[in-house]
């Protein structure tokens, strides 16, 4: 029998539960890696024709008192149900003290949380499913070539605005940007086109942004459906740093800051053939 224990005192229920209502908008299952100093929530398909999303967040940003062991260096891994998670967390809301430990209960293994309110203590145990080194192993992070252009995103409000209005048109959106900080959105249909067009973004892509004619750029095609759903998350929508990244052939990236250090969150959208 594997040999773990978790158990840890969570300070800010509102930014876990920001990350996994921002999860759940994507997926129902989702993963939780634990260590000494960070945890990780990953939804990782097998292949990149749907949605991977990784965030990692510092473990003192959300606990204290927190104490890890297990046979496998002290990680420990499980999967549960997103949707369960949060309505453990939302009967938090007004608690004074919520503790989070790893337990069995009628033989089931589950995250229990303890919710001491000023008048009483509520119990919500969320079954979840233990995963082994290899599980852990095979659904880290895609390893993928350095993107053509990396640039900041537009604001997001009216990026979902203009997402919205596009949704209408078509089922896919055409992305260029390029390095010297423009960035064009695209919808067509028979009778009508819309495009949108931005431009004097900061770009990432370090001395290659010197002059338009030479800046390198890239584009890719989305479902626009796909690229609203993470638009309309709440870690996306609260950030104040989110950077896309154009992956040709592979994927397009966004990487939304959460909060003050707290930690990143990485989302790859899949791409259509052009």
């Amino acid at each position: 029998r594997p040999f773990m224990r978790f158990r840890a005192e969570l300070f800010d229920s509102s930014a876990l539960s920001a990350i996994l209502t921002s999860l759940e908008k994507i997926s129902k299952e989702v993963m939780i890696i634990m260590d000494k100093t960070t945890i990780q929530f990953r939804i990782s398909r097998e292949s990149m024709s749907e949605e991977n999303v990784f965030v990692e967040t510092a473990v003192n940003g959300l606990f204290d008192n927190y104490r890890i062991e297990s046979k496998n260096s002290n990680v420990i891994g499980v999967s549960a149900k997103a949707p369960i998670l949060v309505a453990a967390l939302r009967t938090g809301d007004r608690a004074r003290q919520i503790i989070v430990k790893l337990h069995k209960e009628d033989n089931t293994p589950c995250l229990k949380f303890q919710i001491f309110t000023e008048e009483n203590e509520i119990v919500q145990d969320v079954p979840v499913r233990l995963l082994n080194r290899k599980q852990i192993a095979e659904t880290e992070e895609p390893s993928l070539p350095e993107p053509e252009v990396k640039i900041h995103m537009p604001k997001i409000k009216m990026l979902k605005n203009i997402i919205n209005r596009m949704r209408s048109v078509s089922e896919d959106v055409l992305l260029s940007a390029t390095a010297a900080g423009e960035l064009s959105l695209q919808v067509a249909a028979d009778l009508v086109s819309i495009k949108t067009f931005y431009k004097s973004l900061q770009s990432l892509n370090e001395g290659k942004e010197d002059s338009k004619e030479e800046a390198p750029a890239a584009q890719c095609r989305m479902n626009i459906k796909k690229f609203s759903k993470i638009l309309n998350t709440r870690i996306v929508n609260v950030s104040q740093y989110v950077l896309g990244c154009v992956v040709e052939g592979h994927a397009f990236v966004l990487y939304a800051e959460i909060g003050q250090n707290l930690g990143h969150a990485t989302f790859y959208i899949p791409i259509l053939t052009m």
